[in-house]
C-alpha cells in the first residue's frame, strides 16, 4: 500500500460529505462558540477528507460554515494522496479528535491571565492546582490518583455544580443529559 501523504486543495463546502459514522457531536451552546470563533477568526483548522470528498476530520466546522451561509464557499482541505481505508478513516477520525496534551499552568498564569473569552475560557487560573517549586507536575497527579473513587453502581453519587447564569446551568443540564445521566436542576 502506498505510503500516505496529504495535501492542500479546494472544495466547496457543500460539496463535503459528511461521514456517517462521526462519533462526535456537539452541543447547541457548543456549536454557537465554533460558530462565533469562525466568523472572528475564519477557518484556521482546516478539514481533513477522503479521496471521495467525504469528511474525516472537521465534521462540525462543516456544518458551521453551513449554517452562516458559506455552503457555496471554496475552502482549503487537506486530503491524502489515496482513499484511506474504512479502518483507516476509522482510525484517524478517532485520533484527530483525542487531544492528548496536557496544560502547561506556569504559562497560563503568566501569560493568558488577560485573556477571557465568553463560553469558552472564563476560568480564574489561580483555582487550577498549579505546581510550585516544591511541588512538581508528577506529585500533582499522584495526588489526583489518590482522590479518585472506584465508580460502584450500586451506589448513588451526588455533583452539585454552581453555575453563573440560568443559562450556564441549562447547558450543563443539556450536555449531562446527552451523556445518558440522571440530572436534575435544583434553585
Amino acid at each position: 500500500m502506498k505510503k500516505l501523504e496529504w495535501f492542500t486543495e479546494q472544495r466547496k463546502v457543500n460539496d463535503l460529505l459528511p461521514l456517517d459514522i462521526n462519533p462526535r457531536k456537539i452541543t447547541e451552546s457548543k456549536k454557537q462558540q465554533l460558530i462565533k470563533s469562525i466568523e472572528k477568526f475564519n477557518l484556521a483548522e482546516i478539514p481533513a477528507i477522503n479521496k471521495d470528498n467525504s469528511i474525516i476530520a472537521g465534521h462540525q466546522r462543516i456544518s458551521a460554515l453551513k449554517l452562516i451561509d458559506r455552503g457555496e464557499e471554496l475552502i482549503d482541505v487537506r486530503i491524502p494522496n489515496r482513499s484511506l481505508t474504512k479502518k483507516e478513516v476509522k482510525e484517524y477520525n478517532l485520533m484527530s479528535n483525542t487531544h492528548a496534551g496536557e496544560w502547561d499552568f506556569e504559562i497560563l498564569e503568566m501569560e493568558f491571565e488577560d485573556v477571557k473569552i465568553e463560553g469558552i475560557w472564563e476560568f480564574d487560573i489561580s483555582g487550577f492546582d498549579i505546581p510550585n517549586n516544591e511541588q512538581s507536575s508528577k506529585q500533582i497527579a499522584e495526588k489526583e490518583e489518590r482522590k479518585a473513587v472506584e465508580y460502584d453502581p450500586n451506589k448513588q453519587w451526588f455533583l452539585n455544580i454552581r453555575c453563573e447564569s440560568e443559562q450556564n446551568a441549562q447547558e450543563l443540564y443539556e450536555q449531562f443529559l446527552e451523556q445518558g445521566l440522571d440530572v436534575k436542576i435544583v434553585n
